[in-house]
């Protein structure tokens, strides 16, 4: 994974239009702010997508997981001194419950060493919430004059390092922002990073240069590995940058802009020019009318800015939604076509509500697997406990084999990275797990019985309704709850019953489809 992430700037526009090999960098965020939303609450969210049949895990860090004073190495050459014991924090990351890490897979480090591999989002016991990141990718020139540092934080250690400290989002940005100036940058990333007030949205496509800007409530962003940040006018208070922006795109003969106004189009003279294949279905998904392809897309249509006529106005995109967008309505943006993937391997929403207790100002929807097939659960983050135990265990790798199995455990048809025809084979034991139990029924669906899935899409969309109601009731207590202690055992309990509830649905309809 570092050797891939380490050639990225230099492949990736290959890589970027053959589909055997997107998958490795294909994650999708979107924002939504709450002026826009029916609920009036701000969501912002993202789906990880790596490859088909790979394990996640969802858990709660819990607090003091990691002490003042204790070194931090992580996977691929960022080493870290915690300044304060961390706090609980829910989080996905990759599976290393087995003892080895999936992602050390370098000589120099040992797969066993003790760390957290690869936490891709969360929220923390402060309600801070976080999804790092959305990949992005430098120019060739860029990258040769301020390239990724070795010992630069990577877009693995990124959540672990924040959420275990950050007091509100801006100290969360603040720490961020902090570790990039001391440390540098192994990857390219775009991280948002919220609580109940604000979401912070940043970017950086190179080592040491980076940008942040506050996002505003009458706004809407979707990103499918892009750069975004168009034109900016780095005098505006509301910008976060890196003195040496313009220097260093000027330096490798990018820049674009407007040096005396201190104005760079930062995706003009960082970023890889490429238009994303699946801008097109996210975009048209937030406006029908659209009609995009990618033939007709122009960077203006999406992009970033706070210059309007030469002048510094509030950040916006000419994004405009066709409605109002209701919580279903983001959860669906996981539907689209190119978004919802076999590569996801799982999904959080955060949704922000500014008017509620510290508690419950924050809900975190998750699902495991291919958004076209899955079913959202809810989670107090700040009061939860622990997560439902399917989430955390460990079954082995999925195989792929050149000969037919013999069907003792569940398999499909694949072509391996070798090109080599056959299948993968997934855990025998998989009805023991939330992902493999949905990844078992979204391939079955995908590549062996194609006429069951609207079957499958009908019975999660009944489980998501129930859903809904028993969170709407779930919530209207516990905006009255004065006992916040028995209140966080109460909603541990309610998510574990949902999650137990999607789980068992997941492993039912595999037994229904399959049965003939």
């Amino acid at each position: 994974m570092k050797m891939m992430k380490k050639l990225a700037a230099v492949v990736i526009a290959l890589m970027l239009v053959t589909s055997l090999s997107v998958s490795a960098f294909a994650c999708t965020s979107i924002y939504v702010g709450s002026d826009l939303t029916e609920d009036g609450d701000a969501y912002f969210a993202r789906s990880e997508d790596l490859a088909n049949s790979y394990n996640k895990v969802f858990y709660v860090s819990p607090a003091g997981n990691h002490k003042a004073g204790d070194a931090y190495t992580g996977c691929y050459g960022f080493e870290y001194t915690f300044e304060k014991d961390s706090y609980a924090y829910t989080a996905f990351r990759d599976d290393n419950l087995g003892g080895e890490c999936p992602d050390c897979n370098s000589e120099e480090i040992d797969p066993t060493h003790e760390h957290t591999p690869y936490e891709a989002g969360g929220t923390n016991e402060m309600g801070v919430s976080m999804t790092a990141t959305v990949s992005i990718y430098p120019n060739d020139e860029i990258y040769d004059a301020d390239p990724y540092t070795d010992a630069g934080i990577e877009e693995a250690e990124i959540v672990t390092v924040v959420l275990s400290q950050a007091d509100s989002a801006k100290d969360g940005l603040d720490i961020l922002m902090g570790i990039y100036d001391e440390y540098g940058m192994a990857g390219g990333s775009s991280i948002m990073i919220g609580d109940e007030s604000e979401v912070w949205y940043i970017e950086n496509c190179t080592g040491t240069q980076y940008i942040a800007m506050k996002l505003p409530s009458d706004l809407i962003l979707v990103n499918p590995n892009m750069s975004l940040f168009g034109l900016i006018d780095l005098d505006d208070e509301n910008v976060i940058a890196t003195p040496d922006l313009i220097q260093v795109a000027k330096d490798a003969g990018t820049f674009v802009g407007d040096e005396a106004e201190n104005q760079i189009n930062y995706r003009a003279s960082y970023s890889e020019d490429y238009m994303d294949w699946r801008m097109p279905n996210c975009l048209n998904y937030v406006n029908a009318g659209y009609g995009y392809t990618v033939d007709d897309l122009e960077y203006e249509d999406f992009c970033l800015s706070n210059v309007k006529d030469g002048q510094i106005v509030p950040l916006y995109t000419n994004i405009e939604a066709d409605r109002v967008f209701t919580l279903q309505d983001v959860i669906d943006y996981y539907d689209v076509e190119r978004v919802a993937r076999d590569a996801n391997l799982d999904i959080h929403v955060f949704q922000l509500d500014a008017d509620a207790a510290p508690e419950i100002d924050t809900v975190e929807w998750v699902a495991m697997d291919d958004g076209a097939y899955t079913v959202f659960v809810p989670y107090y983050p700040v009061l939860t406990k622990d997560t439902y135990a399917p989430y955390q265990v460990t079954l082995g790798e999925a195989e792929f084999v050149t000969e037919e199995p013999d069907g003792s455990a569940p398999y499909y048809p694949d072509t391996d990275w070798k090109y080599k025809e056959g299948f993968t084979v997934q855990p025998a034991d998989w009805a023991d797990s939330m992902y493999w139990s949905f990844n078992v029924v979204s391939n079955y669906v995908l590549y062996v019985d194609e006429s069951q899935q609207q079957t499958v899409k009908d019975a999660y969309a009944q489980l998501q309704a129930d859903i809904y109601a028993d969170w709407a009731e779930i919530t209207a207590a516990a905006a009255n709850a004065e006992d916040m202690d028995e209140l966080a055992d109460t909603v541990t309990a309610a998510s574990m019953e949902m999650a137990k509830q999607a789980h068992q649905t997941a492993v039912d309809l595999y037994a229904q489809i399959s049965a003939k």
